[in-house]
């Protein structure tokens, strides 16, 4: 099971990079990514139904930890769908007011169930027998469920609250960001002016000049590190014309990785002292 659902995990995103490379805007990517996701979801729901779990512990870790890394992108990207298509058309105090109500929903859902969310972030486990294995199910959580969510054979009503957790983290992120742009004055403290006169085409992953902004932000190496991480971002999206998307969701995926987090300054640090060893061996 460990081994199945990590390959579904590589190759979502994997294809979720590639879906960001190949689309413009936030809502065109948000659609073809949850089409993506949907086809993966049922695939999983379908191996479920025909798999035996070996214990309650394999059980409560699916329902608990992996299904909801995969039914959380649903609703996340569902909701920037959501978002972008109700956006009003008005001035920048109503793109505010309009951004700010959605954070307010989002926090309402926190306080109905701010004592799950407290046992779910605390890494409790005393009661995962009840909120994570089928036989404990509760119907009262079926009425927030989606309609792929309705087999009871693939739920716990509570998987669920876990993937909304999840998912409306990293939509707060992404409404925070909003507000930053928002907010942002329309001339930027960096001087573009000569930005144009220069082509320059980003042709590396979006994930790693992601790592790259970061990594320049957390050094204070510009502006004596008064300069926030939307500016920066701003600034390196307008040098390469490049749109990065939610740079808070893929910095969440970069934290997670495997192995080294850095990938991308591991590789530059290697290729500049292959090309330093070059030039002094001739």
């Amino acid at each position: 099971m460990i081994h199945y659902t990590l390959n579904i995990l590589d190759k979502i995103k994997s294809e979720i990079e590639a879906i960001d490379l190949e689309e413009d805007t936030i809502f065109n990517k948000s659609t073809k990514i949850i089409s993506l996701l949907e086809i993966y979801f049922n695939d999983l729901k379908s191996h479920i139904s025909e798999y035996s779990f070996e214990n309650d512990t394999e059980e409560i870790q699916f329902f608990k930890e992996t299904k909801p890394q995969i039914s959380s992108m649903l609703l996340y990207y569902n909701s920037i769908c959501k978002f972008e298509n109700s956006r009003p058309i008005g001035s920048d105090t109503v793109q505010k007011e309009f951004t700010i109500k959605q954070l307010d929903l989002l926090k309402e859902y926190f306080d109905k169930n701010i004592d799950f969310y407290r046992y779910y972030r605390a890494h409790r486990t005393d009661l995962d027998s009840h909120y994570f294995l089928r036989s404990q199910q509760d119907l009262e959580m079926y009425f927030d469920s989606f309609y792929f969510e309705r087999d009871p054979k693939f739920s716990t009503g509570f998987d669920l609250k876990v993937a909304k957790i999840l998912a409306n983290d990293m939509m707060s992120n992404y409404l925070n960001a909003e507000l930053a742009k928002e907010d942002l004055p329309n001339t930027h403290q960096f001087d573009n002016s000569n930005i144009q006169k220069v082509k320059a085409k980003w042709t590396g992953s979006k994930v790693a000049l992601i790592e790259l902004i970061y990594a320049i932000q957390s050094s204070k190496c510009i502006n004596n590190g008064k300069s926030d991480l939307k500016k920066i971002t701003s600034y390196v999206e307008n040098l390469f014309v490049i749109d990065l998307g939610d740079v808070y969701r893929t910095f969440i995926e970069i934290r997670s990785r495997k192995g080294s987090r850095v990938q991308c300054l591991d590789d530059l640090r290697k290729k500049l002292i292959e090309r330093m060893d070059e030039i002094d061996n001739n």
